[in-house]
């Protein structure tokens, strides 16, 4: 499977580009290192991410994540707009703590998907007629390069994501939105043995890494670093106590990188070293 990179799709230095294309037939399964939207200009087609088909036609648009994996079939012509970009190019005044779920909902974790229509965004009549301006105004400014282009593209990526934000909101309440942050812990706890790197939930979230870092301690009383590592404990706690695992596999399956970083939070966490934990809960149960 072929993964698009931006070195490939972008001029170098730039982080964003704007393409107008046709196709008829099947464009196979790729993946991508940067976001696209696939906006449909005219005609039919069937998108497919991470394995679920969205029909989609004239108005609407597909958000994709990077690492998505992407095809689409159309069994007569269809024009559609190639909207690649850094997901860092979405300012932080765009997307806050109350509404980065609106679009990580769309993409981000298969668990924090809603519906079959979850992933596209339909629009009709004037919002759609405003969306094609914009679009063709990036068109103009690429092509044109006057001065402030740049400037410009960035600006009509921010109102087109703003135009996105509010139809996903339409029908959102505050108890989901919450439930959205209790999703991302639920993620968390269940990728333990994975990195959980800040800069790859910053991107699924469509944060710079550091904007990303202060809004997870706004929202979770700690940092992320903090909060894995807490998590991985108690995990690790949870093994100690109701399997008979060697200390070394559950110090993998928490995620730990080597035995002596897991020796060192495990005893900063838990007052004694993991073998002295199992120790302690054996001798207990036996009295």
């Amino acid at each position: 499977m072929h993964t698009y990179r931006a070195a490939e799709m972008m001029e170098r230095g730039k982080t964003m580009t704007v393409l107008k294309r046709s196709c008829i037939g099947e464009h196979p399964g790729h993946t991508h290192d940067f976001v696209e939207l696939v906006y449909i200009l005219s005609g039919k087609a069937v998108h497919v991410l991470d394995g679920v088909e969205y029909p989609v036609r004239g108005g609407d648009i597909i958000f994709m994540n990077c690492n998505c994996v992407h095809s689409f079939y159309s069994e007569k012509e269809h024009t559609y707009i190639n909207i690649l970009f850094s997901p860092e190019l979405i300012g932080e005044d765009i997307v806050t703590p109350e509404n980065a779920f609106s679009l990580f909902s769309l993409t981000a974790f298969d668990q924090m998907r809603n519906e079959s229509e979850c992933g596209k965004i339909s629009f009709s009549g004037t919002e759609r007629q405003e969306v094609e301006n914009l679009i063709q105004l990036m068109l103009s400014e690429l092509e044109n390069r006057q001065t402030y282009w740049e400037s410009t593209l960035r600006n009509c990526l921010n109102n087109l994501i703003i135009k996105m934000l509010r139809k996903t909101e339409q029908g959102m309440d505050f108890v989901e939105i919450d439930d959205m942050w209790k999703e991302l812990s639920t993620y968390i706890d269940e990728n333990l043995d994975t990195s959980l790197s800040l800069s790859e939930l910053a991107k699924k979230c469509f944060y710079n890494p550091s904007y990303f870092s202060r809004i997870f301690k706004e929202k979770f009383g700690v940092s992320l670093v903090e909060y894995k590592t807490k998590r991985r404990i108690e995990k690790a706690i949870e093994l100690l106590s109701d399997t008979e695992l060697p200390i070394d596999e559950i110090s993998d399956r928490v995620g730990f990188s080597d035995r002596q970083s897991f020796y060192h939070a495990f005893s900063k966490y838990a007052g004694a070293t993991p073998a002295s934990y199992r120790a302690g809960r054996k001798s207990k149960k036996v009295r």
